[in-house]
């Protein structure tokens, strides 16, 4: 049997292809009310709480392993972590890589400094309602150096490592809460190669305390075949790598240590297109040959984010048909 998973993000906005759908955008009504002081921080968060629900009882019903929040709390991955760190303030919008999507962009103004957890109560409410495992998903350090600007530090290694230190303990406060899987994105490790043995120096710091916890290291939007071999001398036991952007990623594949394991996106989390059954069965039956069934677990390329939310459902479907009939 192989597993199926999420890479994090969901759609917020309602489905429009169920009978009766009113169309009304919930989430969004409540932040405008709450704008307008119509409202109270704690109807936001009830408001909240109903949308994760939702969106992890689609997932669970399309027939995911291993869900997520969606992150139905956050505007972005960057930005939830970095503003909640003292010496890191939000600028203007940016572009999120090469998405009709934007981040507030972190400016570094002094030290970087833990101000207490970003994500626990968020996963823990997830984990409270859900009926299937909850993964924890954090950025990495070199994606938020990376979408960041320092005015601080003035060397990149000090950044870096300084957002490790802080991540180091938002993942321990995940561990220590239950979650056992934490998965780190690091999608910016693929526009910079050179920043691979700083990356993996990053990634030892913040994974140090975490002894229950599988460690999902996760980089999507390109191929990470420049990286070779030494990617996976990065301290995770799990890699997921873009099949969709990166088609390139399966001669990485024979690369791989036996006692690692592959998160494979092979369905486009960026296109509403469905994908064949058949094209998309071909890859993974090359995986499953190589991998065996304990080692790979298949997932979207990326956030489902992108897509309306009724194609993020028929995504999810697919994956699942393929994964059925790999397992066959």
């Amino acid at each position: 049997m192989i597993t199926t998973t999420v890479v994090g993000s969901y759609p917020k906005p309602p489905r429009t292809d169920q009978p009766g759908a009113t169309n009304e955008f919930e989430l969004r009504r409540v932040l405008r009310a709450l704008e307008k002081g119509e409202v109270t921080p704690e109807d936001l968060r009830q408001a909240q709480d109903r949308l994760v629900a939702e969106v992890i009882s689609e997932q669970e019903q399309a027939g995911v392993d291993v869900v997520t929040d969606g992150h139905v709390r956050w505007n972005d991955l960057v930005t939830p972590f970095a503003g909640h760190m003292a010496g890191i303030e939000l600028s203007g919008l940016l572009r999120y890589f090469a998405n009709n999507v934007y981040y507030r962009r972190p400016v570094c103004v002094g030290p970087v400094e833990w101000r207490g957890p970003a994500s626990i109560d968020a996963w823990c409410y997830a984990d409270s309602v859900a009926t299937k495992p909850v993964k924890a998903v954090i950025p990495g350090p070199l994606t938020i150096a990376r979408l960041s600007l320092d005015d601080h530090y003035s060397s990149h290694e000090k950044f870096v490592l300084a957002l490790a230190r802080v991540l180091a303990q938002e993942a321990f406060e995940l561990e220590a809460v239950g979650a056992r899987i934490i998965q780190i994105d690091e999608p910016a490790l693929l526009d910079a190669p050179e920043d691979l043995p700083l990356a993996k120096r990053a990634l030892e710091v913040v994974v140090a305390e975490l002894k229950l916890s599988e460690v999902v290291l996760a980089t999507y939007f390109a191929d990470a075949k420049r990286l070779g071999a030494e990617l996976f001398d990065m301290p995770a036991h799990v890699f997921h790598l873009d099949f969709v952007s990166g088609p390139e990623n399966e001669e990485l594949i024979s690369l791989m240590p036996p006692e690692s394991k592959l998160q494979a996106g092979v369905v486009d989390a960026r296109n509403t297109l469905l994908e064949s059954t058949s094209h998309v069965g071909a890859l993974v039956h090359g995986l499953l040959e190589a991998m065996g069934p304990e080692r790979l677990s298949l997932s979207p390329s990326a956030g489902l984010e992108f897509l309306p939310r009724d194609k993020a459902r028929l995504k999810l479907e697919r994956l699942i048909q393929i994964a059925g009939k790999a397992g066959e």
